[in-house]
């Protein structure tokens, strides 16, 4: 079961309508999902059609009401539909925070309660407020990952190293790293802004970000503005294609279970998807990069690398059938190891990364 938070202290950055369709999509898929309406302005709530009013209860109740946890949860959540569940907010939770801070362990509540409910789903989605304060922390102890949206613009990268810098202080009281990966979002391949962006955002996260861009599309701000998500608004829009790709992009991903440092603190690569296995590297100053593998007789120059729109984000889409392979990159003349992937196998040469397809 993993828990994701979607957060970014900005607003407007597509965080809830990330929030909304991205567990929309997973319950598609047939996933058991429930989202977390952990925004007082009760966006997430409102972007899938349940208005004020229509509910008695609100996560507001599950984190101030802690003894009878359990059960007031289950009074609490909303059913969407088969694969999908909501637990909404409401704006009396903008009066949680000075309760929640006079309150001893009042970074874990959303935690424990959530505990309760790890058996009933595959994700959990929540959708966090556009702040750092109490109740953000209390997703980031919640969750295992994090996605942080990120539009297209020259500000968009403002305040991205505090939010890290947060996510990293937290990490240090978990024993399981909360695991980081941006998400461009409201991308305008019109525009040369954009690309460049998108660029520095890739540099900044080091390559943590997703490959899935979610490209502006009016339909997004239609679907939030009638209550549905793109799906049930227009499942062939552009906006419903890049939030599958995104679904099918975190279904492929592994989280990391164990992390030595910060800067182990990633999604695992390389991604197994349907057409093969992606493998990425991110060399801004590389001029060559090659896969090479027991699967090609490590030969190199059969396998290079595309360097993506120029921003040093190495990739190879790979066809493999399932079994386990060993894989170095080769790195204008030098030998390396995939930084992204711990899993190794011990060699007489040393060490080579592996993947396993079941």
């Amino acid at each position: 079961m993993r828990i994701i938070s979607i957060i970014n202290q900005k607003g407007g950055c597509g965080k809830t309508t990330t929030a909304i369709n991205l567990g929309a999509c997973l319950a598609d898929f047939r996933k058991r999902v429930l989202v977390v309406d952990l925004d007082p302005q009760a966006h997430a709530t409102l972007g899938f059609g349940i208005n004020p009013g229509e509910y008695r209860l609100s996560v507001y109740d599950l984190l101030l009401g802690r003894d009878d946890v359990g059960e007031r949860t289950r009074d609490v959540i909303i059913n969407l539909n088969e694969h999908l569940d909501l637990i909404p907010s409401d704006v009396m939770l903008s009066t949680a925070e000075p309760v929640l801070l006079q309150r001893d362990r009042r970074e874990y509540f959303l935690a424990d309660m959530l505990n309760t409910l790890l058996e009933q789903y595959d994700f959990i989605i929540i959708d966090c407020p556009p702040n750092i304060g109490v109740l953000t922390f209390n997703a980031l102890h919640a969750c295992s990952e994090a996605i942080i949206p990120m539009e297209s613009g020259l500000f968009a990268l403002h305040g991205l190293a505090k939010l890290i810098e947060t996510i990293h202080l937290v990490n240090q009281k978990k024993p399981v790293p909360t695991a980081i990966s941006a998400l461009a979002t409201m991308y305008d391949r019109r525009t040369r802004i954009a690309s460049e962006s998108l660029e520095e955002l890739r540099s900044h996260m080091h390559g943590r970000v997703f490959r899935t861009v979610i490209s502006l599309n009016v339909k997004l701000k239609e679907a939030a503005g009638y209550g549905q998500t793109i799906l049930e608004y227009d499942r062939n829009s552009s906006g419903a294609k890049d939030y599958l790709a995104l679904t099918r992009e975190v279904l492929s991903m592994k989280k990391l279970k164990k992390a030595k440092t910060q800067d182990d603190v990633r999604f695992l690569r390389p991604v197994i998807t349907k057409d093969g296995v992606l493998f990425t590297y991110y060399s801004p100053k590389a001029s060559q990069v090659h896969v090479v593998a027991d699967f090609n007789n490590w030969k190199v120059g059969q396998l290079p690398m595309e360097n993506v729109e120029g921003t040093g984000m190495w990739q190879r889409l790979v066809p493999l059938k399932r079994g386990k392979y060993e894989y170095k990159f080769f790195v204008d003349g030098q030998w390396l190891n995939d930084p992204d992937n711990p899993n190794k196998a011990a060699t007489e040469y040393g060490e080579n990364s592996t993947i396993e397809i079941d």
